[in-house]
């Protein structure tokens, strides 16, 4: 509404001139008395009808904002149609008004019915063109924002699609496993062989599962042993599993891979000292816990599980967040109870 033209100052100031110029050579030409345009151009008459076009033109700008801010339980056909009729009807009283008052002190005799029609007829039409140019702009507006938003929507779909793509295929863990391949390869064939088969384990569950929405706590516990295995290949902190809870819950496929890869690279590297996890649970999470020994830059926050938060939202009201209970650091995800699976 604040960007529709008529409320911008110049055009306020400037448009009312042109108008008021065109109802005189209308109501001069109406009444055939065009040749008084060599005489007196810039007559009295002519004041008369720029300071209407000014009233109007001011009182359409205020009905606009009025029936803006105005809250009616009724539909946008009829309020509309409540707004051009008032708008015209009270735009009509203030021509008739302001030419009595012209022709009473000014010219000394009241106007006749044709002099008020013809002037409340052209006024009455800027009026309504005003009206139509709220209209219009209010429709281009929804037009544009739905534009916009459909514009903004695709993007986003797109982002999360490369989002997905990448957290399936992992590229820092895939280079990282390879260049440990190549390494292990030339030293030890035998451990190279399965890292390998770590690797595949990982990677074929991830690619597999990508497609459904969940899977059984158990089956996606299965592959973070094969992780746990494949990151003892890599140059990080080696992680153990502690207490862990047999539970029938369900998880977003990777959601346990990616929460134990973060925290991997969160923690400070060591050959001597394990990082140890404990996955326990409550009667609506999943809690993983472990004492931090965090890199000083790159600390495992809860703005870095957006991508975790935004796929369990769709099944849990419940948030995925980070806690501190010294000593211990602790990651909760909802609990997923499902009755019955479709997503196999």
């Amino acid at each position: 509404m604040k960007k529709l033209f008529v409320h911008h100052p110049l055009f306020r100031l400037l448009s009312p001139l042109f108008s008021g110029t065109l109802v005189y050579l209308l109501i001069l030409l109406i009444n055939n008395n065009i040749g008084q345009l060599e005489a007196a151009f810039l007559g009295q008459e002519l004041y008369v009808c720029i300071g209407l076009a000014y009233l109007i033109q001011e009182y359409a700008r205020v009905s606009l904002v009025f029936f803006e801010r105005l809250n009616l339980r009724i539909t946008y056909f009829w309020k509309l149609v409540l707004q051009v009729v008032s708008s015209i009807i009270i735009g009509i009283g203030l021509v008739t008004g302001a030419m009595y008052a012209y022709f009473t002190y000014v010219l000394a005799y009241t106007p006749n019915s044709k002099e008020l029609l013809i002037f409340n007829s052209i006024f009455a039409v800027i009026t309504f063109i005003y009206l139509m140019l709220y209209v219009s702009h209010q429709f281009l507006h929804k037009v544009n924002t739905n534009f916009v938003a459909m514009e903004l929507a695709a993007k986003q779909q797109i982002e999360d699609d490369f989002q997905e793509f990448k957290k399936g295929v992992n590229p820092q863990l895939l280079f990282e496993s390879l260049e440990s391949l190549l390494v292990l390869m030339k030293r030890n064939p035998e451990e190279a062989e399965l890292l390998s088969d770590h690797f595949s384990s990982v990677y074929r569950y991830i690619l597999l599962k990508k497609n459904r929405e969940v899977v059984p706590f158990k089956e996606e516990m299965e592959t973070l042993q094969e992780l746990l295995k494949l990151f003892t290949y890599l140059p990080y902190r080696k992680i153990q599993l502690g207490t862990v809870v047999e539970s029938d819950t369900w998880v977003v496929p990777g959601s346990l891979l990616t929460l134990v890869e973060r925290i991997m690279r969160s923690t400070i590297p060591s050959d001597v000292h394990l990082l140890t996890l404990d996955i326990l649970e409550t009667p609506t999470t999943l809690k993983i816990q472990y004492q931090p020994e965090e890199v000083l830059r790159g600390q495992l926050e809860t703005s870095d599980l957006g991508d975790i938060s935004r796929n369990y939202q769709f099944y849990s009201d419940s948030p995925v967040q980070i806690q501190m209970k010294d000593p211990y650091k602790i990651i909760e995800l909802p609990k997923l109870n499902l009755d019955e699976s479709s997503h196999n």
